[in-house]
């Protein structure tokens, strides 16, 4: 199909998608009143790996089994995962288990058999102090109700069975709502459903992401992930009926869960609604939260994720390096470039290569995707910014040695340091 051809299908297939969708109206007091019962006491902020946090998981199973959608993991609404490391409060995970959390919306047709991955992590920080022995609601100063983080997400992410489901097309993709544990734990829950997917990785097209979506202001809200498929920057834009003041990203390597699927070659689409003077405070309750822009998102939402899901072509993973992650460390040398992705999906000592770019100085020496970068420069790497300080140690044209560990075996290159501007 030429590419004129080709563009004039895809304007007139979003514009049918967004006339179809005219009728669906997302509820704010729906919205809400999910918010108050994910931060209720009786939850005490769902930390990982607690008793308040299971008890959250087993709600959202209740609402995922009236929604009426079938189990994602078998005859399972859980997949239950092994935590590990330290929680927020520093208490031990060792011996811990945490819940994914999901249903599935089968498609229809030529597209059944694709797939689309709608998520939202529901833990947060759970109570103030290291004792987990409480039984009982809990009073509000005493845990982190998490309202917008992320109550507010998984509030959307269920706007979205609601709405969804009602949808009719002769063919459109499956659908997978998962809410995720172990995010604030460092995306435990969807590394490990990556790991263990009850579908092929190959048939999951896209994931978006919703995290942080109740406090929009000024009707400004932050998409990232346009370019990690070609056709995902023309479709946020159709989407927006809502005339929604959109800041977008082209990567998606911000903090959350759909890094887990963007390391997997996944394009992803991660829906932020922005920073607030809550964050991670007993504050975050469900009465500082804007509910008409939080309906506002789910509107958009709805349109959006119609779209995607039926598209009638493929969706090919681009990668896109733009704004990994905050810069670390030392302000020198900023410009040194190494060419590589960071995988934040396994917790590992070392710097794990998620991929490396085509030209890059990495890739000219020999460094592969799965690499554990353990030595540069005779420095030894133990994690993303002891590798960012190392670098930025060095100028433009510096020849440096690394070693890396690739499937058991200690392997030794030498890099020669490239110039970001050069490019």
């Amino acid at each position: 199909m030429n590419l004129l051809l080709k563009a004039s299908c895809l304007i007139l297939f979003l514009a049918a998608g967004v006339f179809q969708v005219q009728a669906e109206e997302a509820s704010s007091d729906d919205l809400i009143s999910r918010v108050k019962a994910l931060t209720a006491g009786e939850f005490a902020g769902r930390g990982s790996g607690t008793s308040e946090g299971y008890a959250a998981a087993q709600m959202l199973v209740s609402w995922f089994s009236k929604s009426g959608l079938k189990p994602a993991f078998g005859e399972d609404y859980y997949q239950t995962f092994p935590l590990r490391g330290k929680g927020w409060t520093g208490n031990d995970l060792t011996g811990k288990n945490s819940q994914n959390v999901g249903a599935i919306f089968p498609g229809s047709g030529i597209l059944a058999d694709r797939y689309i991955v709608v998520g939202a992590h529901h833990d947060h920080l759970g109570r103030l102090d290291v004792s987990l022995d409480d039984s009982g609601p809990a009073e509000p100063e005493t845990f982190y109700a998490g309202a917008n983080d992320n109550a507010s997400g998984v509030s959307v992410l269920f706007e979205m069975v609601k709405i969804l489901k009602n949808d009719d097309n002769k063919s459109r993709r499956s659908i997978l709502f998962v809410c995720f544990g172990g995010e604030e734990v460092g995306l435990q829950g969807s590394g490990y459903f990556v790991s263990h997917s009850p579908v092929e990785l190959s048939q999951i097209d896209a994931m978006i992401n919703f995290d942080t979506v109740g406090q929009m202001s000024d009707n400004r809200l932050f998409v990232s992930g346009v370019a990690t498929t070609e056709v995902f920057s023309s479709m946020v834009k159709t989407a927006n009926t809502e005339k929604l003041d959109l800041t977008l990203g082209k990567g998606g390597w911000s903090g959350s869960d759909h890094m887990s699927f963007n390391t997997h070659e996944i394009p992803v689409l991660f829906v932020f609604g922005g920073p607030y003077i809550q964050y991670n405070t007993v504050d975050d309750l469900w009465s500082t939260l804007n509910v008409t822009g939080l309906k506002k998102i789910a509107q958009y939402s709805h349109r959006l994720i119609k779209d995607i899901s039926i598209y009638p072509d493929e969706l090919p993973w681009v990668m896109i390096a733009d704004k990994l992650r905050p810069d670390h460390g030392s302000e020198q040398n900023k410009n040194t470039w190494f060419g590589s992705l960071p995988d934040f999906t396994e917790e590992i000592k070392g710097y794990k290569l998620a991929g490396v770019f085509d030209g890059s100085p990495a890739k000219l020496a020999g460094l592969k995707k799965g690499d554990i970068l353990v030595k540069m420069a005779g420095q030894e790497i133990i994690d993303l910014e002891t590798f960012t300080n190392t670098l930025r140690s060095h100028e433009p044209g510096t020849l440096v040695e690394v070693s890396v560990i690739r499937g058991g075996n200690n392997l030794n290159f030498t890099v020669v340091l490239g110039d970001r501007k050069n490019r």
